[in-house]
């Protein structure tokens, strides 16, 4: 990475950037997680999902204020090895690339929802055929892959839009008696409940700085991207959570997904529009996304040495053939085998959020590590003392959602995760002792 690449007018600008992050943020969730939502508060769920937008913000703040002020090649793993160390930077990477199993995962939910619109579908054969289409992009290059993106989210937002635009003019009054008994049926509570249940399908937008590297103007349109993608979810999502509960009675719609409040209120052509529209663009926005998210850490730490170097390999493209592959075969082999992804995805998440809490360390050491980045931000009005208080805001927000979800994180889970870190820290102990790690810089301030 060379030269003053701001003033480039070639690579991504800021409408791609923005299909990009909205595309990888809604995802099946806001389909499947609504209903689950109402049954614990109600018609509030609308305002459960705009809480959750706003604590999903404050969660990627740290990433949308770093990536106004460098521009890195290796995604997050680039900032966390530059500003807390090497052997950080391998356990953080190494972290990270256990998302690559939430791949196998978001091919199947295509498959199951394909499957309800076309009965009699094979759900793991869908699965793995729209895994490989993506595969197919993915290595013609970021430039292609996101103008497949672009086609991609203004399909999925006009679905989604087309069951705000049904069901808007069938609300019942009581949608909006704010203040009306039960209106929150489990009270606070509750409410919070849900806002926690929905937050984690409302920041994965931050993955966004992964194209860094391709964006015309990063150090300013990586941040709006991530500005702009979240003003969207408040209010796309607050519209969807107020029809889904709004039209028909709480009791009907109560742990049921999206899909089926919509059979309810729309006619068959609507509705097999929005299902196309709707959950299919979303699980396919974030599957076409995901193969070059994933692969951007993995790619860097293989030319930092942490993996051996030949997996760097690109093609004509530019694109990582090797890696892509290997996130390729982890993503349809269990699918083939018949092993349940789930399981071994669930048994991984709660090391993706401590994962989180190491970048926001990393970036909260910026200003004094890299003063340079600092001085040249492109939020030049933010004061230091602002940018501390920001990054212990949102140290907070992730502390009080693991908190508040650990009940629901199983035992298992905890001790996986505690085994994967000493995996993690023995591999890396032992690749530094070899001499094949060395550091690349792969950050640029310009």
């Amino acid at each position: 990475m060379t030269g003053n690449t701001d003033k480039t007018k070639t690579g991504l600008g800021l409408p791609s950037l923005v299909a990009l992050a909205a595309g990888q943020v809604i995802g099946a969730g806001v389909v499947t997680l609504v209903g689950a939502a109402v049954a614990v508060t109600g018609q509030a769920v609308w305002l459960a999902y705009a809480g959750a937008v706003l604590m999903g913000f404050f969660i990627i703040l740290p990433y949308l204020l770093l990536s106004g002020m460098i521009r890195v090649k290796g995604g997050s793993y680039t900032f966390v090895a530059a500003l807390l160390g090497e052997k950080a930077g391998g356990l953080f990477g190494m972290a990270f690339t256990m998302n690559v199993f939430a791949t196998g995962m978001i091919g199947l939910g295509f498959g199951q929802y394909f499957a309800a619109l076309f009965p009699g579908a094979d759900v793991r054969l869908v699965a793995v055929i729209t895994i490989t289409v993506f595969f197919i992009f993915n290595l013609a290059g970021v430039n292609f892959m996101s103008k497949i993106q672009n086609i991609l989210s203004a399909t999925l937002i006009a679905g989604l839009l087309l069951f705000v635009a049904t069901g808007a003019g069938r609300l019942r009054p009581e949608a909006f008696a704010i203040s009306a008994p039960g209106y929150f049926s489990a009270g606070a509570k509750g409410f919070l409940s849900a806002v926690v249940l929905l937050v984690y399908s409302c920041y994965g937008y931050s993955f966004v700085v992964a194209y860094s590297k391709e964006a015309r103007m990063p150090k300013r349109d990586v941040p709006l991207a991530m500005a702009i993608t979240a003003g969207i979810l408040l209010v796309l999502y607050a519209a969807i959570a107020l029809v889904d509960a709004g039209v028909l009675p709480v009791a009907e719609v109560a742990g049921k997904p999206l899909t089926a409040v919509a059979r309810e209120i729309m006619p068959p052509p609507l509705y097999y529009a929005f299902v196309v529209g709707g959950p299919l663009m979303a699980i396919a926005t974030t599957l076409n996304s995901s193969f070059t998210v994933f692969s951007r850490p993995f790619h860097q730490m293989t030319d930092d040495g942490w993996f051996p170097r030949g997996l760097a390999r690109t093609n004509r493209a530019g694109s990582p053939y090797l890696i892509l592959a290997i996130i390729y075969v982890i993503a349809i082999a269990p699918i083939i085998l018949g092993f349940s992804i789930q399981t071994i995805t669930t048994n991984t998440v709660l090391i993706g959020r401590v994962a989180d809490l190491v970048a926001v360390c990393a970036v909260i050491t910026l200003p004094s590590k890299l003063p340079d980045a600092w001085e040249n931000r492109y939020f030049r009005r933010m004061s230091k003392g602002l940018f501390y208080f920001l990054m212990g805001l949102s140290v907070a927000v992730m502390l009080l959602c693991i908190v508040l979800s650990f009940n629901s994180i199983a035992r298992t889970n905890v001790a996986v995760t505690l085994a994967l870190v000493a995996v993690f820290f023995l591999y890396a102990t032992l690749r530094q002792k070899t001499g094949k790690v060395s550091m690349q810089k792969s950050y640029e301030l310009q």
